[in-house]
Parts: structure tokens; sequence; C-alpha cells
């Protein structure tokens, strides 16, 4: 594998509006950044700080194609994520989705202290996704007992 630097990859006009549809339409369907700049970038051969210009340029336009101001299209997120939650047909995993895009929206998705008995654990979202369903019944068991 040859290992030299690769020379900047230049898109026609033609290209970059395929680019800007194809970000737009995988966003629509809820995909994850990462997943979107693997498939991106692998497709158009361009980094992935490249792709993440483009997706951040996306964005922007479907804000603008919107037509709405940007608090409504929040308030109207939140309650689509809201009726996603109380829906008895949707998955686990949607309803876990939506409560994170809901934390999001509101600015919940902070680092958060959880006191447990004499244990305070400090932890991040991230740091809270990472543990196993096994560390994080422990956590919520500790937490459920009354003091």
């Amino acid at each position: 594998m040859d290992d030299a630097p690769q020379s900047r990859q230049s898109l026609s006009e033609d290209q970059r509006t395929l680019l800007l549809r194809l970000v737009k339409k995988m966003l629509g369907m809820g995909k994850y950044p990462s997943e979107i700049k693997q498939a991106v970038s692998q497709k158009f051969h361009l980094s992935r700080r490249s792709v993440e210009r483009y997706m951040k340029r996306a964005r922007r336009e479907m804000v603008e194609n919107l037509n709405i101001p940007v608090k409504e299209h929040r308030a109207e997120a939140l309650y689509f994520y809201r009726s996603v939650v109380s829906d008895p047909n949707s998955s686990q995993r949607e309803r876990l989705r939506a409560r994170e895009r809901i934390d999001k929206l509101l600015g919940l998705d902070i680092p958060a202290k959880i006191q447990v008995e004499d244990e305070e654990f400090d932890l991040t979202p991230a740091q809270i996704q990472a543990l196993s369903d096994e560390e994080l019944e422990i956590i919520y068991k500790k937490s459920m007992k009354p003091r």
C-alpha cells in the first residue's frame, strides 16, 4: 500500500450537487454522521474532514429550504421524537435513539453526576454509553435503593 499523501480531490459542479443530494438524503434517513462520512468518502474519494464540510453545508441548506424558523423546526422535531418514544410499535432501539435526540435538542447531553450510596459517578454521555449492560444495571439498581 502506498503511503504517499493523496493529492487534493477536485469535484465538478455536478459531482458536488450529487454529493450534497446524497448527504441530505442520508441525513433525512437518520444515518449516523460516521456512516455518512464513510460512505461518501469512499464513493467520492474525499477525506472525512471534507465530508464534514459538505454535511454542514447540507444541513444549512436543508434548514434554509424549510422556510420555517429554526425554533419552530426544533419544536416539531421534539414532538416527532416524543411520538416515537410513546408509540407502542416503536422498537426499543428506536425509542432509545429518539430519547437521545430529545436530550440533545434540550441540551441535556452534558456530563452527568450520578450519586449512588456513598459513591459518586461522574460520567459523560460517552462513558455511560460505553458501560456494559451489567455495569449499567448495577448502577441503576444501586441508585434505586432507598437511602
